[in-house]
This record gives C-alpha cells, sequence and structure tokens, in this order.
C-alpha cells in the first residue's frame, strides 16, 4: 500500500506537468498573450508549487502551498 505522501507529491507532480502543457496550449492557440510578463509568473508559480511539493513534503508550509496549487 502506498503512503500518503508519496500519493500527494505523485499527483501533485503530475498536476503541475498538465497545467505546464495546458497553459503552453492556450498561449499557441494565442487565447493567452504569450508575453515576457506572463512567462516570468508562469516560471515563479510553478517553481514555488515545485518548491513546495518536493523540498517541502510532510510539512505544513508544503501541504498549504501544493493546497493552493
Amino acid at each position: 500500500m502506498m503512503k500518503p505522501n508519496v500519493i500527494l507529491t505523485t499527483s501533485s507532480l503530475v498536476t503541475i506537468f498538465l497545467v505546464t502543457f495546458h497553459l503552453a496550449d492556450d498561449i499557441a492557440r494565442q487565447m493567452e498573450p504569450g508575453n515576457l510578463s506572463n512567462l516570468v509568473v508562469v516560471v515563479l508559480v510553478v517553481t514555488l508549487w515545485l518548491y513546495g511539493t518536493l523540498m517541502l513534503p510532510g510539512r505544513r508550509s508544503g501541504y498549504v502551498i501544493m493546497i493552493l496549487g
């Protein structure tokens, strides 16, 4: 049986992966502007989300970051 932390980390990583591709598809289809400010915001959010998922597993701050993501 898998541990709950492993399931949460795996599902969070899959979600990050799918959200990144969804946003890239929106930019490719010109539904979202592909400007530099949009890119900076996306990189910061994904970096924070990955940090909470991979570096803070099992901690309250990691859970908060994953839930907000």
